[in-house]
């Protein structure tokens, strides 16, 4: 199956701008285009696995890269309310914003520092995992929101994971910033393309 070009796009290292400029002009069909039209089923497979492994509704959760908010208000809908976050694109912020589920919502590029506080019993990440080239190290920097207890959830890309050695490079990381694994699976991601996905389950180095 050709790969859609709004995809394709983004399937390559670019800087924080050029992402900036693509979710702007996405931002208001980005929901339609994703959900409808290339199936992305991955929100639902990470809030499924929160859900298991941190149920207690009173939860502090970050939703990284929230996007336009779709996580955000499936947890919502999942009775848990405690909710922050934090993304790239003003325009994508302003989407979530509308959703009415967030308790705070900012701008963050995870490129950069991201200046956390360790609040978090959970922090999610999905759909940005996927063909950076520093992403599996910069995956790291969102330890830093955890509780010594928290738990990591974060989305990769199937496609990503195979093109880039994601295997080989997340271990690379792992060794490097001492985090734990729990688990890696296979979750369900862009349906409609062909692209399966991963899902990572991982804790904050230990004191």
């Amino acid at each position: 199956m050709p790969l859609d070009p709004r995809l394709a796009r983004n399937y390559q290292d670019h800087t924080s701008e050029t992402q900036k400029k693509t979710y702007r002009e996405w931002a208001p069909t980005y929901d339609q285009d994703l959900r409808v039209e290339f199936g992305y089923q991955a929100p639902e497979a990470a809030v499924a696995a929160l859900i298991e492994h941190v149920p207690q509704r009173g939860s502090q959760i970050l939703d990284m890269a929230c996007g336009t908010g779709i996580v955000g208000e499936l947890l919502h809908v999942a009775g848990y309310r405690e909710i922050d976050g934090l993304d790239l694109s003003p325009e994508m912020l302003a989407k979530a914003k509308e959703r009415k589920v967030y308790r705070k919502l900012g701008e963050a590029d995870l490129t950069k520092d991201l200046n956390l506080e360790p609040i978090y019993d959970a922090v999610i990440c999905v759909g940005v995992f996927s063909h950076g080239q520093k992403q599996p190290f910069e995956l790291a920097k969102l330890f830093a929101g955890l509780k010594p207890s928290g738990l990591l959830l974060a989305t990769i890309n199937g496609k990503g994971w195979k093109d880039l050695g994601w295997e080989r490079l997340l271990e690379e990381s792992r060794r490097l910033h001492r985090f734990e694994i729990d688990a890696i699976t296979d979750i369900p991601y862009l349906t409609l393309q062909g692209i399966p996905g991963k899902l990572l389950r991982a804790r904050p180095p230990r004191a």
